[in-house]
């Protein structure tokens, strides 16, 4: 498609659509938010268009991205945020904390990895608390080795 404008106009076509920032930066401008957020399903458009364009983002759990996929994300697909769906918008979103010696808590989920396998302990008041654990302790991981962890085991834990 853009070849076929490049042809007929002779011109190299601006693209603003996901995730490139101008779509996200027009949108800023024209309604002059001040702590913008995207919400989106899918980790390769809506979560990376927001963090090309340096916003927030809250995945929600509606349609294309998984549970397994975010576990994987590199940092451009990372969400700020996660929630099962819109509801989320009106929910608080609690902090993951890094725990001494290794791994990750949210509200009492604990995460953490251990030879290569993402191991997942603690009991919480829902199982968005340990995903929000579980992707703290796959993506330092990932950062750190390159490799992704095996989740498997802890998303079925924890009912995914």
């Amino acid at each position: 498609r853009v070849a076929a404008v490049r042809a007929a106009t002779g011109a190299e076509p601006e693209v603003a659509g996901k995730p490139l920032p101008p779509m996200h930066r027009e949108t800023v401008l024209r309604t002059g938010a001040k702590r913008p957020l995207v919400v989106g399903d899918r980790l390769d458009t809506d979560i990376e268009g927001a963090f090309n364009g340096g916003v927030d983002s809250l995945l929600v759990f509606t349609g294309v991205s998984t549970p397994a996929q975010l576990l994987a994300a590199p940092p451009q697909h990372r969400p700020t945020y996660l929630a099962a769906d819109l509801r989320g918008l009106l929910e608080p979103h609690p902090a993951v904390d890094s725990l001494p010696g290794g791994g990750f808590d949210c509200r009492g989920r604990r995460a953490q990895t251990v030879d290569g396998e993402l191991r997942l302990a603690g009991a919480g008041e829902d199982r968005w608390d340990g995903l929000r654990a579980l992707c703290a302790a796959a993506w330092a991981e990932l950062d750190r080795t390159g490799e992704p962890a095996d989740g498997r085991k802890a998303l079925a834990e924890l009912g995914f």
